[in-house]
């Protein structure tokens, strides 16, 4: 189990979209609970969760050096 998910919070034990197409057709689906990965037709039902990109170089300039270097070393 990704024990990741306890820190974010609010995950259902069941399939999410990616924004990741497979093809036309099907777009890849994941599951927290248990790390399964597949591919799923679009016209299926599965869960969502809106999710917000940082770009490193705005967020970045909000950090002290010490995080900026355990950023790095993490990298």
């Amino acid at each position: 189990m990704n024990s990741f998910i306890f820190a974010v919070g609010g995950f259902a034990s069941a399939y999410y979209w990616s924004s990741t197409e497979y093809n036309n057709n099907n777009a890849w689906k994941q599951n927290f609970d248990n790390g399964n990965q597949n591919n799923n037709n679009k016209n299926n039902t599965n869960y969502v969760r809106a999710v917000r990109d940082f770009k490193q170089t705005i967020f970045s300039e909000n950090l002290s050096a010490s995080a900026k270097a355990l950023i790095g070393f993490l990298s």
